[in-house]
């Protein structure tokens, strides 16, 4: 078997934390290559293109998505073409929350509209905010602000709204002193949890931004909410082979959905 690990043109050479999955590939002796999504590459020359780190692809989000269509019908793209469109824009959350699946409460704001920020927020009660795009990746686009800073958050929406649509939801304080649980899938299977802490005073749980992640146990609650996603999706999609769910807390403790990724997730292998 041939595979491409599919990545970006930043990171040619993959990514540090995928090195256990590179060990593992040679050690079962099989060939892959390092391959970056937007060069031109016979993708039917492998077996299987595995997309790994592609963390360019919201900035070229539908070129990513024609991408995914034309390598799809050369090998098999893991995860499917059908699968990375309906994940590649966070509206998926109104589905997972039409199945009662629980998500922070979200507003969603369409592009080019001209909505008056203080006024939008009145739908949200708190004290605090967040704005984020429905395509983004690495906390690209979001602004967390309180009702003093609504010149800023008007300044920041008019910016991004000219792009792409926006989603407003309280800001839930407790990630910064809980941060944020993974729970990682592979098929329909569990394989492992970790806990991203972000630096003090931030949001953000990459370690672009320095936070801190280590294994988890997943508590009751949180192992129900994966379990009944990855049993949601397996009856939504065929062939999902990478699931990554991440949870946020609300002021009562209880997990809420922050995303499911499914296109190019850190998967966290140091960990297992």
């Amino acid at each position: 078997m041939k595979l491409a690990l599919i990545t970006c043109s930043k990171h040619p050479n993959g990514v540090k934390e995928d090195h256990p999955l590179f060990d593992a590939l040679t050690h079962q002796q099989i060939d892959y290559e390092l391959k970056v999504w937007d060069q031109p590459t016979d993708w039917s020359a492998f077996d299987i293109a595995l997309i790994r780190s592609t963390w360019d692809y919201h900035e070229k989000s539908q070129e990513f998505l024609d991408w995914c269509n034309t390598c799809g019908n050369q090998t098999r793209l893991i995860n499917p073409p059908e699968v990375i469109k309906w994940n590649s824009q966070k509206t998926y959350l109104k589905e997972l929350a039409e199945k009662a699946f629980p998500i922070a409460p979200t507003l969603w704001i369409k592009q080019n509209s001209t909505p008056e920020i203080a006024t939008t927020c009145t739908q949200i009660p708190g004290q605090k905010w967040f704005l984020k795009p429905i395509v983004g990746a690495d906390s690209s686009g979001t602004l967390r602000f309180n009702i003093d800073d609504m010149a800023t958050a008007q300044q920041h929406l008019n910016h991004w709204l000219k792009k792409t649509d926006m989603m407003l939801q309280p800001y839930l304080t407790e990630v910064e002193s809980k941060g944020e649980v993974s729970l990682i899938y592979f098929g329909k299977h569990y394989s492992h949890a970790v806990i991203k802490k972000p630096q003090p005073n931030d949001y953000r749980v990459q370690n672009t931004y320095g936070a801190i992640d280590k294994s988890h146990q997943p508590s009751s609650q949180e192992q129900i909410i994966g379990d009944a996603v990855i049993d949601w999706l397996s009856k939504r999609f065929k062939n999902i082979c990478y699931t990554r769910i991440d949870l946020l807390f609300d002021k009562n403790n209880q997990p809420l959905i922050n995303e499911v990724e499914l296109i190019e997730p850190s998967l966290f292998f140091h960990h297992n």
